[in-house]
């Protein structure tokens, strides 16, 4: 048991706050291109620190249960295509101008439009609200979005279809107000310190490249009972050694990782300074489908058969990671494709995958040659000799290409690569937040696989309001994309963090990992 269930269990107590501890230090990972809400990448150096700046209709709660946040509640028509966000009274920016539903309608419009080239767009076209598409297409201007404020206080939505997870996806950073006055003043220059207006708990202070991002409380923000740590400072530490230097030094209360070398060290010694959730997202391996060396599917399978997972989660990254056999991990309410490989011993599986390529025509004497592009990091070029070694006895010669993270995105994002280290995250947490990364042509869809049956199930799926159904629609187009093997899934990632053993507020159960300052205190130790 680590700290995540640790402090779970110490729920039962009434901890005592320690107002006097009002700075917290936390470990970012890597500096944020941006702190423009439109411009932000799930799983990116931004996230964290717009989770504090910015709050939207919704927030998922540390149990991950959506709860009410700037809008006080909401409703439906009986058809599910109107939706009404009735805005909580006296909402203000962090500069004490009123806010109100026209600023979500400007955000909004400005997220979907082409001219932003939001990374974040497709979470508008998964809302199906009312001709995003459209103008996401240029066949229609952004003032012709289904969104309108009927007064300061009310937000109307309107869908093209009903989509049963909507509130999950505009949870999202991506659906938050943005100050349309500031921006037009200022430009890309508004996110900087003396310009950037924001509506979460805090406010942008100091922003001191490669340095630190201070954040401290917004005195405006609507809930004056939260955020009772005052000030947040996000270190962008690439270093996991650096960091845990930090953090032993008492400088850094959270990490934003751990060394997979220091990770037993401190289990044994201090467990209560882990801290481990699940988090929605898969590590995998892509296949550019394009290369005919990847063209049959027994080369593809086998080389998923070859790789031993166990032996790479517990001696290689070595936290405990879940291996994977499935694109999605387990998440409330679906169970994921069953695969039989799963349930077989190392040595059939390796059978099986001499046998798979011998029908191709490769073996030790007929070599196969590919090559693997990852990203600059040593943990990556472990697992990736780790993967060359498991396949070479059966006939297959990898290349390994360290590429740093630039160049490494870029390789991807242009097909310059034969088999790739990657990942898959879900925005929200439901099936079709991973399985539509699949879909022909959705940018995202490094490996070029397209299977219009397998579209067809997913649209199928996103017109089912009856739980029960969509989930089957689900579970058989994963099925499909499996054993199409356009990846190979390798284990589900989880979050794991060094903490101060004072620190509580604590997710439980948040499967997209956001970790919000406002709910976070320390105790008297």
């Amino acid at each position: 048991m680590v700290a995540g269930q640790l402090l779970a269990a110490e729920s039962a107590t009434t901890p005592i706050p320690q107002p006097e501890r009002q700075v917290l230090v936390r470990g970012n990972g890597a500096e944020p291109d941006s702190l423009d809400p439109a411009q932000m990448r799930s799983g990116f150096a931004a996230e964290a620190i717009l989770t504090d700046l910015f709050e939207g209709l919704v927030s998922e709660s540390g149990e991950g249960g959506i709860t009410p946040a700037q809008a006080l509640r909401w409703e439906q028509s009986d058809d599910g295509l109107v939706w009404r966000f009735f805005l909580r009274p006296g909402l203000r920016w962090s500069n004490g101008e009123p806010l109100g539903a026209s600023d979500f309608v400007y955000a909004w419009r400005r997220l979907i439009d082409p001219a932003t080239a939001s990374a974040s767009a497709s979470l508008m076209l998964a809302t199906g609200i009312n001709n995003a598409a459209a103008i996401y297409g240029g066949a229609l201007a952004p003032t012709d979005l289904g969104v309108e404020a009927e007064s300061e206080q009310v937000l109307r939505v309107t869908l093209e279809r009903p989509v049963p997870y909507l509130l999950h996806l505009l949870s999202q950073r991506a659906f938050v107000p943005l100050p349309g006055a500031v921006i037009g003043r200022f430009g890309r220059a508004w996110t900087q310190p003396a310009h950037m207006v924001s509506n979460g708990a805090y406010r942008l202070s100091a922003w001191i490249p490669n340095e630190r991002i201070e954040l401290i409380r917004n005195p405006h923000y609507w809930d004056p009972a939260s955020g009772r740590i005052g000030q947040v400072n996000y270190l962008p530490l690439s270093s996991l050694n650096e960091e845990r230097l930090g953090y032993e030094a008492g400088r850094i209360q959270m990490t934003h990782r751990v060394q997979p070398e220091y990770y037993q060290q401190i289990l044994q010694a201090a467990p209560e300074r882990l801290w481990r959730l699940p988090l929605f997202g898969t590590y995998l391996y892509s296949f550019n489908l394009q290369r005919p060396e990847l063209a049959r599917i027994e080369v593809r399978r086998a080389l998923s058969l070859a790789i031993d997972r166990e032996v790479l989660t517990q001696y290689v990254t070595g936290q405990g990671e879940q291996i994977a056999w499935s694109l999605l991990p387990p998440i409330p309410g679906y169970v994921a494709a069953a695969r039989e490989e799963a349930d077989l011993p190392r040595a059939e599986r390796l059978r099986q995958a001499a046998a798979l390529l011998k029908r191709a025509g490769i073996g030790p004497d007929h070599p196969l040659h590919l090559s693997l592009t990852y990203n600059h990091s040593e943990l990556q070029k472990k697992m990736a000799l780790a993967v060359a070694a498991m396949w070479k006895p059966l006939g297959v010669e990898l290349a390994l290409r360290d590429r740093e993270w630039d160049a490494y995105q870029e390789a991807k994002d242009s097909g310059d690569f034969t088999i790739a280290r990657s990942f898959a995250f879900g925005d929200y947490v439901e099936p079709s937040a991973l399985l539509n990364l699949f879909r022909c042509g959705d940018p995202q869809n490094e490996s070029g696989y397209c299977n219009p049956g397998y579209d067809a199930l997913l649209d199928q799926a996103s017109n089912t309001l009856d739980e029960a159904g969509r989930t089957r629609l689900y579970q058989e187009a994963e099925r499909r994309l499996l054993a199409d093997q356009p990846i190979i899934p390798i284990y589900h990632y989880h979050q794991m963090r060094l903490v101060d053993p004072a620190l509580r507020g604590l997710p439980t159960q948040n499967l997209k990992g956001e970790v919000a300052s406002k709910d976070l205190y320390f105790i008297k130790q």
